[in-house]
This record gives structure tokens, sequence and C-alpha cells, in this order.
């Protein structure tokens, strides 16, 4: 005796071609699909190689064979339209790809993966919101707290990729919302590898250990020069003219050395069209340790044999990375002591 199983495609299957026929009396789309998930289960069982239709063509071929009137598209707004264009656009490549042997067994293949996807996409959408916060850390996230975060996404994303949350509107958002993931992912993955937790090792330079200071210029994170730095307080908002020293009460010098012979040149510009603002003290010596750092626009002076800055020119400041960043948790109290 064979024992027909009904695995989860054909469940998925059943319940796109009922949603296909959701305009029609619940009795008649009932009749129409009534035992639909056994005599697939049975077709499957005796078929091994046997694949499933589109739900959607399959609902159409129903209606036909009962005599009942083709489904009429109705769009609700552009974003209806928008997710219909999608769902047909789909349909068809996925007709195209099953009618070539080696395509469809790629697709197949692909088909295993999708667990993997849905778990792909919750991350992404972690990361993303992360970022907006500032806690995102190369592929991972700052903080506990963003595992529940995490883990709340996968939920989500298994829940719409398994088909078990349903209602108006729910498809065309998950389309439109892979294709965004899609889209965004490389983006994503770029900015990951650069914003790694090793991001803050400093000290090289053209592979030059920062334990010889005489060969190392300035300030360096991953063999990148540093050109400016953003102080952000406690409370998670950016700071301004904040004097910043090292552990021996040396002023902070991105520059190194290049400050003696004057100012230096803003970024990386090779024509040196802009000039770092260099802060005045009560002393009356100039200091470049005041961040975050403002540039002037210069020009070339024959008579100084240097680029200087326009007259009348006024700094400007560029964008801090982060509007806010993760505010500082209180610490725990402290009794005094008696």
């Amino acid at each position: 005796m064979t024992t027909s199983t009904v695995t989860p495609e054909i469940v998925s299957f059943a319940r796109g071609v009922r949603a296909a026929l959701a305009d029609l009396p619940a009795d008649e789309v009932d009749e129409l699909t009534d035992g639909l998930e056994a005599d697939l289960a049975e077709a499957y069982a005796e078929d091994l190689q046997r694949e499933l239709p589109d739900p959607v063509a399959y609902a159409a071929e129903l209606r036909l064979a009962a005599g009942l009137p083709v489904r009429t598209k109705v769009r609700h707004g552009a974003l209806g339209a928008i997710g219909d264009s999608l769902r047909d656009t789909r349909r068809d490549i996925g007709i195209a790809i099953h009618r070539n042997p080696m395509l469809s067994g790629i697709a197949d293949f692909l088909g295993t993966l999708r667990p993997v996807w849905w778990v792909l996409r919750a991350w992404l959408a972690t990361w993303l919101v992360a970022a907006f916060f500032g806690s995102e850390q190369g592929y991972w996230f700052g903080g506990t707290g963003w595992f529940f975060v995490l883990a709340a996404f996968i939920v989500v994303s298994v829940q719409l990729g398994l088909g078990r949350w349903q209602g108006r509107g729910i498809a065309t958002f998950v389309l439109i919302g892979n294709v965004v993931a899609i889209l965004a992912l490389p983006i994503v993955k770029a900015a990951a590898d650069n914003g790694g937790s090793d991001r803050y090792t400093i000290g090289f330079q053209d592979g030059v250990s920062a334990a010889d200071p005489e060969q190392v210029s300035g300030l360096t994170i991953q063999g990148e020069p540093v050109t400016n730095i953003f102080a952000y307080g406690a409370d998670g908002n950016p700071l301004r003219n904040v004097q910043l020293f090292d552990q021996s009460g040396h002023p902070i010098n991105l520059f190194g050395d290049s400050t003696e012979d004057g100012v230096p040149c803003a970024g990386e510009s090779q024509d040196c069209s802009e000039l770092v603002q260099p802060a005045t003290l009560e002393t009356g010596q100039t200091t470049f340790n005041l961040f975050p750092l403002g540039t002037v626009p210069s020009q070339w002076d024959d008579s100084e044999g240097a680029s200087v800055p326009i007259p009348g020119a006024k700094a400007t400041y560029g964008p801090a990375p982060f509007v806010k960043v993760p505010a500082v948790m209180p610490g725990p109290k402290v009794q005094p002591t008696p």
C-alpha cells in the first residue's frame, strides 16, 4: 500500500490556486479545489519527476473546465499595477525556464535554497535598520538587542516565504520587497566590507607598523589616512569644537609633519583647492586638533610659493557620518563612601 504525502510545495501550490479563485463564491472554490492536495500527492507518488504547474494558470484551467468566466484583474492603485506587472513577468520567465531542461534543473536547485534567501533578506532588513541607528559593525550589529531584532525578522521572512500569511497586497509587498532586497544586497555588502569590526585597528600605513613613529606620518586606519574626526556625546548627538589629545597631552594631529610646513590640503585633493582650517588658541598659537575640522577654499600664491585661503572665504564643515548614534546607557550608581 502506497502512502501519499502532502508536501509543503503542494500545500503552497493549492493555496495559490485558491487565491487565484478568490473572486468566486466560497462554495464554488471548495467545489473546484475539493481533494486537490490529495490528488496532487497521489500523482507525485506515482511520478516523482512531475512538476507543479503555475497556480494561476491551473486556476484558469479549472475555470475553463467549469465554464466559469476568466477572472478580470483589478488593479488597486500604482502599487497593485506594479505588482501585477511583476507577477506576469515572473510567470512568463518561469514558463520559459521550465521549457529548457538545463535551466529547469538550475531553477529546481535554486528552489531548494529558498530558506537561505529567507534568512538572508531578514539579515539585510536588520542591517539596514541597524545602519539607520549607527549600530552596524561590518556584517553584524553592536549590542545583543539586535539579535532579537534579527530573530523577529527571520520569523516574519520565513512565514512570508511559506505563504502562511495571506491578505490583500501581501503577495505584491513580498515581490517588490524581494526586488528591492536584491538591488540593495551588493550595496550593503560593500558597506559591510568597509565597516568591519577591525576598522578601528589604527597604526598601519603602506604595510609599515605604527610601532616605528618615524615611518608613519599622521593617523591612519587600515592604511587609509584619517582626514577628519567626528565626536558624539553620551546622548548620541554630534559635538562641535572638541579639542582632542593623546595620553601624553599631545594634540591629535591627523597630518603629521605636514603641518610644520604650513596648512595642509584638505582630504586627498591633488590640486589643493581646499585647505584645512586651523584653530587659534588664546595664546596666539594655531592648532589642528579642534574637531571636526573645517575647510576653506584656496588659491595658489606665487609670492608665498604655496596655496593660501581665498580672501574672505569662510570655512565649511562636511556632514557628519551619522545624524545621531546610540546613546550610552547610564552606569550603575555608586554609593558614596562614608
